[in-house]
Formats: C-alpha cells, sequence, structure tokens
C-alpha cells in the first residue's frame, strides 16, 4: 500500500475528527441534554397534576353536599318498590288516578317491555277532553315521582263528527325509572 499524500491525511483526520464528534455529542451530550429536557417535562407534568388534584381535593365538600342533596331527592327520580312489577303496578295506578282525578276515564292500562333492566313502562287509553288532557300532562310533568312521557297519541274523531270540542281518546306511553327496595335483614 502506498502512503497517503498530505492532502489525504486531512481528509483522513477530518473524517475521524467528524466521527469522533459525532460519537461524543450522540454518546456523551445527547443523552444529557435529552435527560434535563425529559426530567423538565416531568417536572411539569407532576406540577399540572399536583395543581389538579389540588383542586379536586378542594371540590371533596361540593361534591359531599351535591351526593347529599341527591340521596335526598333520589325517590322524586324513581318509583321506589320491592319489586319491578310492583313499581309497574304503581304506575299504572298512578295513570288511572290521574286520570280519574281531572275527570277523565281509563279505559286500559297495560305494561310494556322497558328498555333498561332498572325501568318500567306503561301504555294507557285514556278518555278526556282537552283541558283534562293539559291537566294530565301537566301533572305527569310537575309531581314526584318524574316520569317520561314517551308518546301522546291523540284521536278526536267525535269532535270532527259534532263539531264541538268533545272527549278525545288519548293514548300516552309513560316509563319511570326503577328503585328496588331490599328488604332488611333482622
Amino acid at each position: 500500500m502506498r502512503p497517503l499524500e498530505p492532502r489525504e491525511r486531512r481528509i483522513v483526520a477530518l473524517a475521524i475528527l467528524v466521527a469522533a464528534l459525532v460519537v461524543v455529542y450522540y454518546g456523551l451530550v445527547d443523552p444529557i441534554i435529552g435527560g434535563f429536557i425529559g426530567r423538565a417535562e416531568e417536572r411539569s407534568d407532576l406540577v399540572a397534576t399536583y395543581e389538579r388534584n389540588q383542586r379536586v381535593l378542594a371540590g371533596i365538600s361540593t361534591w359531599r353536599a351535591e351526593a347529599d342533596q341527591q340521596t335526598a331527592t333520589q325517590s322524586q327520580y324513581a318509583i321506589t318498590a320491592p319489586t319491578k312489577v310492583l313499581a309497574a303496578e304503581n304506575l299504572k295506578q298512578r295513570l288511572t288516578r290521574l286520570a280519574t282525578q281531572v275527570g277523565g276515564t281509563a279505559q286500559g292500562v297495560t305494561d310494556l317491555p322497558s328498555d333498561t333492566d332498572n325501568s318500567v313502562r306503561v301504555r294507557a287509553d285514556l278518555q278526556l277532553t282537552m283541558t283534562q288532557l293539559y291537566k294530565s300532562l301537566t301533572r305527569l310533568e310537575n309531581e314526584a315521582p318524574y316520569v317520561v312521557v314517551g308518546y301522546v297519541s291523540v284521536v278526536a274523531d267525535r269532535a270532527v263528527q259534532t263539531g264541538h270540542l268533545a272527549t278525545m281518546d288519548v293514548r300516552i306511553e309513560v316509563s319511570a325509572p326503577v328503585r328496588i327496595n331490599q328488604p332488611t335483614q333482622p
């Protein structure tokens, strides 16, 4: 092999120097700087987590008060009964009683399959006037336990035939959540 010329020696020396600098940078400088950056990100994440946890801890008393209020008012939002069948019966009686109290008549009240395990659904066929229908819907909307009206269907054939407001056939579907009372053990 022939000896390298001075120009070639300088090129090889520069290549070795560049390689040494790359090795030093990626072997020492980059990991150290990357460690600093990584630890700074961890610190900022920990500070953000700490601040969020402080806000959560500060809100516990508010959450406790809201939970107590919800516990106190949960009977307004669900029918409480020992079984789901009794809850459906309770809802049927409520609709029958409602129709009677506003001056209408209940033709029939039947169970329907419910959408969820913790709810009941009932359909009632009623005969009501327009005023009685308004009163019924207002009472359903404002009296506890609150219910969800799935649909209301009104047939006013007699009003068309006689030319004045008469009783209407009303079909209403109502559902309500159920809270099962567990019997207490002696």
